[in-house]
């Protein structure tokens, strides 16, 4: 077997982790901006009394959930993996920059703020399927 036909054959038999890979990257974007999308709506339909208390910071977070379970039902995604992602954007970037905030921010700047934080905290998720792939 040549070297040629090696090449080939290990890059063949590493496509699918690498697809894989991509596609829970991927699925930590959609799910980081679902979080944030999903928490501001409901934060900003509970407090319309302008305080926000620890039940309506309870059903957010249930809310957040609920709605994290249905998402990974449509893109057909493992929720294992959606969950602690979900979580972890709704902890680290989200609710720092949220309660930090003027409250006069547009909503596509959660988004995209949601959207790092999942792409950030998907990754050793992504790395683990690349480095399972080799062994």
């Amino acid at each position: 077997m040549t070297h040629r036909k090696k090449t080939i054959s290990r890059l063949s038999r590493a496509l699918p982790h690498i697809q894989m890979a991509i596609k829970i990257w991927a699925t930590g974007a959609i799910t980081g901006s679902v979080t944030s999308l999903s928490f501001v709506l409901i934060h900003n339909a509970l407090a319309v009394d302008s305080i926000f208390e620890l039940w309506e910071l309870g059903i957010a977070i249930i809310s957040t959930t609920l709605i994290i379970a249905a998402l990974t039902l449509i893109i057909r995604s493992k929720i294992y993996i959606a969950l602690p992602v979900a979580y972890m954007t709704l902890l680290m970037p989200v609710v720092g920059a949220f309660f930090g905030s003027s409250g006069s921010e547009p909503l596509w700047q959660f988004a995209v703020l949601g959207m790092a934080g999942g792409l950030a905290w998907s990754t050793p998720f992504s790395l683990w399927t690349l480095t399972k792939s080799k062994s």
